[in-house]
């Protein structure tokens, strides 16, 4: 299983530097020094989420890399933020903070310490005035608090290195902390304390409480390894996490880097003689196996998302190598049906296959797939999270206002769908959920996708119109809810001042 983070910038607060190497936002295991390393030092793209050998290419609006394993599940998180990091690289020691969009910027070394070298910035979610840094853990533990926006800090030390940190959705004091010898922490002042909750966690797989579902609101949902190596789903309270007070919901070993909990659901995956068996759990009740339909013989498994109160997932069949097939579940996440077949996958990252699927922000149930049919790869969108499916309309001129010949379903517009690694570029692909109905792409009008002779697109009314605005490949933002976009042309080579 995986969960995907979704990547939100950060609004109102900039940092400026010397050079921006990369930034990223999760709450996983983040890239270090110019995107190369994760914090633990492994190559690769960064993902919070569990193990397998593909990965649900979530390009909303949001890591690691692990060995390949022939079974997995994967889920995306589209509906709850989760990422709440924003990492800098600070290749000149002179930090700058902005709080009024970057119309004018103050030092940050004279709050923090000329020597204090800084690597990570979270901002609180449900107080944007709380910020948390971390401190490089090459130089120092600590960490920085402020809650008046960056105007001041606090310097707090700590006993151990930081690999990522979780806030709690609703307690704005409460985060979670996972250090780099696969311990997890608790606070409930915003890090001025630390306590420990549970020892060999799976990186990543930690949850906090679901509102209305699990009792306690400091409840942690965790997969962890017992000393002979065995992985079991463990849940205890934050607070008093002794072995007393442990409980363990699902009744023997699960596969590592499995466990994942969402809105309703909990998955796990249970592996006998070289064959994966995935089960649910609804609503906190017992876990059922999954049914899909019994022709089918998956390898890997995606819980793409529950929203709408049913699961939908990507399943690779025994047959299947470079394609996805799309299913639906009923509302307890049991049985399944088949949504659409041979959804195409790409390289990406680490050389992790991507699928590409990709849900449109800000409207329920609209996704995006590049299908691939008869050895041609084809667009196609659902409004209806998978139950009906048709090739989008390509638009009837081109920029300079001539017309355009293309009839469905013979010729139709085809779009790319890779989402950018930095938040502060927009990809191939871009929607928001506070412009809800607006999906600007790259893309190409003929009967099936290239990567030649590409153009950029806009549809203003959900995808059933476009019209070309580009001859070639932009970064585009989105202001004011989508009454303003801002647009600028792909570098050649990279930006070293802003």
């Amino acid at each position: 299983m995986r969960r995907l983070n979704r990547r939100e910038k950060l609004v109102g607060v900039t940092w400026a530097t010397g050079v921006f190497h990369s930034v990223e936002i999760g709450n996983a295991q983040e890239k270090k020094r110019g995107g190369s390393k994760n914090r633990d030092g492994r190559n690769g793209e960064i993902k919070q989420g569990v193990g397998g050998e593909s990965e649900f290419k979530k390009r909303k609006s949001q890591s690691d890399v692990r060995p390949a394993k022939k079974s997995s599940i994967k889920l995306s998180s589209h509906k709850k933020l989760r990422n709440q990091v924003q990492e800098v690289d600070f290749v000149e020691l002179t930090e700058e903070l902005s709080t009024d969009y970057g119309s004018t910027y103050e030092r940050l070394n004279d709050k923090v310490g000329v020597k204090t070298v800084l690597s990570y910035l979270y901002v609180c979610p449900t107080n944007k005035r709380k910020i948390m840094v971390l401190t490089d853990p090459e130089f120092e533990s600590s960490v920085l608090i402020s809650s008046d926006e960056g105007a001041s800090y606090q310097k707090y030390r700590l006993n151990f290195f930081v690999l990522s940190l979780l806030f709690h959705h609703t307690q704005e004091d409460w985060a979670l902390a996972y250090s780099h010898d696969q311990k997890l922490y608790s606070s409930f002042d915003f890090g001025r304390k630390w306590q420990l909750v549970h020892e060999r966690v799976t990186p990543n797989r930690f949850y906090w409480s679901v509102t209305a579902l699990d009792k306690e609101l400091d409840l942690v949902h965790m997969e962890a390894h017992t000393p002979d190596g065995h992985c079991q789903y463990v849940t205890c309270r934050a607070q008093a996490c002794s072995e007393s007070s442990r409980t363990y919901p699902f009744s023997g070993y699960i596969e590592t880097n499995s466990l994942v909990v969402q809105d309703e659901y909990v998955f796990v995956q249970v592996t006998t003689t070289g064959r994966a068996s995935y089960y649910v759990s609804y609503q906190r009740e017992s876990f059922v196996r999954i049914k899909i339909p019994k022709y089918s013989l998956p390898k890997d498994m995606h819980i793409v998302s529950t929203d709408q109160g049913q699961v939908f997932t990507a399943v690779q069949e025994w047959n299947q190598n470079d394609t996805y097939n799309l299913y639906i579940s009923d509302a307890r996440g049991v049985y399944f049906t088949l949504a659409l077949e041979n959804v195409r996958t790409s390289r990406g990252l680490g050389g992790s296959s991507m699928i590409d699927l990709y849900e449109v922000a800000g409207i329920e149930g609209m996704l995006i797939a590049n299908r691939k049919v008869e050895n041609q790869v084809k667009t196609y969108i659902t409004y209806n999270k998978g139950r009906d499916w048709r090739l989008l309309q390509a638009p009837t001129t081109d920029l300079a206002g001539n017309p355009i010949h293309c009839v469905l379903p013979f010729c139709s517009l085809h779009l790319q769908l890779q989402m950018s690694e930095n938040p502060y570029l927009s990809g191939s692909i871009s929607t928001k959920s506070s412009a809800p109905g607006v999906i600007v792409a790259t893309g190409n009008i003929g009967s099936e996708l290239s990567y030649n002779n590409v153009a950029m697109f806009i549809s203003s009314d959900a995808g059933n119109n476009w019209r070309q605005i580009f001859e070639e490949e932009h970064n585009v933002w989105f202001l004011d809810k989508g009454g303003a976009l801002v647009a600028v042309k792909q570098p050649t080579v990279p930006t070293r001042h802003l």
